[in-house]
């Protein structure tokens, strides 16, 4: 009795479906007679089996449920599997050290290995008088981590970084010319002297990218280093009617449409763009520049679109194959 209440345990009386309630009744009635002999010989164990259709081992199991029950027709119910497939089965004590020592001992940077932890956990339970996991337990604890997180509490952000996104959460851009990025990449060619065929180098492409459209709507070659040289014409080149640079360059039939001035431009932290005439010019003009927050942040859109803008992008990733040599005329 608990508060004037008494506590009344189900065992299946209420909650036993039909057909194994009825089975139980029946049986009852055979294990009820044979309980209540001293000795149950084989003969009277074969004849109860028989008469209830079953084997003599299991005659001798529902007479021990019920000499060791109350001798009422619940203990011969069927019994109630408390685990099951996703479903733990261990004591909530042995669970908890189980997240204990994965959190302390397995989730920091020295790295300990699975053994290492396991014989940690072996201590603890033996030390509190618990059933001990197997090893296999503690390994699915473990498979079920997110993966990016504990590579981060192991290796650092370093060595989740594979595990990651690339590009992180894509911006909320509602419309063209919202925000157009831009960067910098190697040409895989090499531009070689006209007469000498002597290596001047690799070109740069500066392109800027609506991120909106996934169009290229500035674009400026060059071979010096980037610098605010080759990001300012970049961005120039995005404003201005691509008609007369095309025109002098004997591509008349070709259409390039895209121009405007941006509202805002997204570029990394590298010292051209952040260069002090970058930063007055864009305000003259009235364009927000942003910066990438990490420096190991990746310019995903920009990336995207300038593979998309070339087959396979085989003018725009250095490979290890040869490259191409273009002539050149020193000016």
């Amino acid at each position: 009795m608990d508060g004037g209440q008494a506590q009344i345990i189900e065992q299946g009386v209420l909650t036993a479906p039909d057909e194994e309630w009825d089975v139980a009744v029946r049986q009852a009635e055979v294990i009820g007679r044979l309980a209540a002999e001293p000795r149950v010989g084989l003969a009277a164990a074969d004849a109860a089996a028989s008469e209830l259709g079953i084997s003599q081992r299991q005659v001798y199991v529902l007479l021990g449920r019920w000499r060791a029950g109350e001798g009422v027709v619940s203990d011969l119910l069927p019994g109630r599997s408390s685990g099951g497939r996703g479903q733990g089965r261990l004591p909530a004590a042995v669970e908890a050290i189980l997240r204990e020592v994965i959190d302390a001992r397995y989730l920091n940077r020295q790295r300990r290995s699975v053994a290492s932890v396991y014989r940690e956990v072996v201590r603890r339970c033996r030390g509190g008088g618990l059933p001990v996991p197997a090893r296999k337990t503690l390994e699915r604890r473990i498979e079920a981590l997110d993966p990016a997180a504990a590579a981060t509490a192991r290796k650092g952000a370093d060595g989740a970084r594979r595990l990651r996104s690339a590009g992180g959460d894509p911006p909320s851009i509602e419309g063209l010319l919202q925000q157009v990025q831009i960067d910098h990449t190697p040409v895989d060619l090499e531009v070689v002297d006209e007469r000498h065929r002597l290596p001047m180098g690799r070109p740069y492409v500066t392109a800027a990218i609506d991120v909106a459209s996934r169009c290229v709507v500035g674009l400026v070659v060059t071979l010096e280093a980037p610098s605010a040289l080759s990001a300012g014409p970049c961005l120039a080149h995005t404003v201005c009617d691509k008609r007369p640079w095309l025109e002098r360059l004997g591509l008349q039939a070709v259409a390039w449409p895209m121009s405007g001035k941006p509202h805002e431009i997204y570029v990394d932290n590298a010292t051209e763009f952040r260069s002090e005439a970058l930063r007055r010019g864009c305000a003259q003009h009235g364009i927000t520049p942003a910066y990438r927050p990490s420096p190991r942040s990746s310019n995903g859109w920009w990336r995207l679109g300038v593979r998309a803008s070339t087959p396979a992008g085989a003018a725009w990733s250095p490979t290890p194959t040869p490259r191409p040599a273009v002539a050149c005329r020193r000016s």
